[in-house]
């Protein structure tokens, strides 16, 4: 799987997977329409700055062998991920009767809610680290393909939440969510196969 097609799978998975984030996205939407969903679906185009300066700062100073290892963690991580994903999909709802957030907090949250720290520290990070090291234009390929999707899919979300309301069919948004659980599984295998063998 080259950089791109590897950034937009990864950020579509995660573009849908129950978080904090996705519920602002959707009581945004749901409340205040699909505007103030698509605003909060950009807070990590901010937040995500801040996670990804400190995270690549560090892990380029690893070498190699370190990054593999770390790499391998993280593909274990986003394997972990898509089967919670799987799990959860089997009651996720997008009922809007979840707390409003006010939309001027959605970067702090995002800053604060552990998982891109996670993510970036043990998987997307060595990814980004290794790939530039190999070219940097598929190191820029695939973070502008996990973002498009990342957002994009929470946009899509946000847009479908304010149309359909309350006609929007929880058993379609289960279904979706087991799909991107499963190309979570797929991603996190495919990470753990290129890491395996990085830096021998």
């Amino acid at each position: 799987m080259n950089a791109l097609g590897l950034g937009l799978a990864l950020g579509l998975a995660a573009s849908i997977s129950p978080g904090p984030l996705l519920v602002l996205v959707v009581t945004s939407a749901l409340r205040s329409g699909w505007r103030a969903g698509a605003l909060a679906a950009c807070a990590p185009l901010l937040s995500d700055s801040v996670v990804v300066a400190i995270t690549l700062l560090v892990l380029d100073r690893l070498p190699a062998r370190a990054l593999a290892v770390i790499g391998v963690v993280g593909a274990v991580f986003v394997v972990w991920s898509g089967v919670q994903t799987i799990r959860e999909a089997r009651t996720a709802t997008l009922s809007g009767d979840a707390p409003r957030i006010p939309l001027h907090r959605a970067a702090l949250i995002n800053i604060l809610n552990p998982h891109p720290w996670v993510a970036w520290a043990t998987a997307l990070g060595p990814l980004t680290v290794t790939t530039w090291r190999q070219s940097p234009a598929s190191g820029i390929a695939l973070l502008l393909g996990f973002y498009l999707t990342l957002v994009g899919g929470k946009v899509i979300v946000a847009a479908l939440v304010s149309r359909a309301r309350r006609r929007l069919s929880d058993p379609t948004y289960r279904r979706t969510l087991t799909a991107a659980g499963a190309l979570l599984i797929l991603a996190g295998a495919a990470l753990g196969l290129e890491f395996a063998t990085y830096g021998t």
